[in-house]
């Protein structure tokens, strides 16, 4: 036994084909932005941040050993007797050891996420690749086969369109001798 097709109008047929195309065309859109935002987050993070820490880790090294020359001028410069001390220059010496320890943390940090953003760049790009293979692939060949169901439905209905005569409404139908639409024609479930 066949199931017949319920089909209430061939129109909604183009209509989701066209919605398919803006699909297609929007997706397309929405691969290339995304790509080139991963490609801005993976490149702030090769190029910029992985020059930048190395640069500020050299200029905390320098601050460390300045701020420890002055800490060693200014205690050699007090004389025994003089009560004053050196504090605002040992606060001076932590605050850079601090940046030091910080933009050491930080180059580690960037070597560290350089290796796992581009590993998800990698899964994140392999996943859009799909979904672009599926755009150029397989959604052309719905489309395609969209419209021949519009073409089948569309010679359908203009075969059996009700045709009035002098007794009353007759349907026509195909001539007992033309054969049955088959292949591209077909629908789906076998109707035709």
């Amino acid at each position: 036994m066949t199931t017949q097709a319920q089909i209430t109008s061939i129109d909604a047929v183009r209509h989701f084909k066209l919605a398919l195309e803006e699909f297609q065309a929007e997706t397309r859109e929405a691969i290339t932005q995304l790509l080139l935002e991963m490609r801005r987050g993976a490149d702030w993070i090769e190029h910029d941040r992985s020059r930048y820490w190395p640069r500020a880790m050299q200029q905390a090294s320098d601050a460390v050993i300045e701020a420890r020359n002055n800490l060693e001028r200014a205690e050699l410069a007090l004389r025994p007797e003089d009560k004053r001390s050196c504090h605002e220059y040992k606060i001076a010496l932590d605050k850079a050891k601090r940046r030091l320890r910080l933009t050491e943390d930080k180059v580690r940090a960037v070597r560290r996420w350089r290796i796992e953003v581009q590993r998800a760049a990698d899964h994140f790009h392999g996943g859009l690749a799909k979904l672009a293979n599926s755009l150029d692939m397989d959604l052309p060949r719905a489309l395609a086969a969209l419209e021949r169901m519009a073409a089948a439905l569309d010679r359908y209905a203009e075969r059996s369109a009700p045709m009035e005569t002098a007794g009353g409404v007759e349907t026509v139908s195909a001539s007992p001798a033309a054969p049955p639409p088959t292949g591209d024609g077909e629908l789906p479930g076998g109707a035709r």
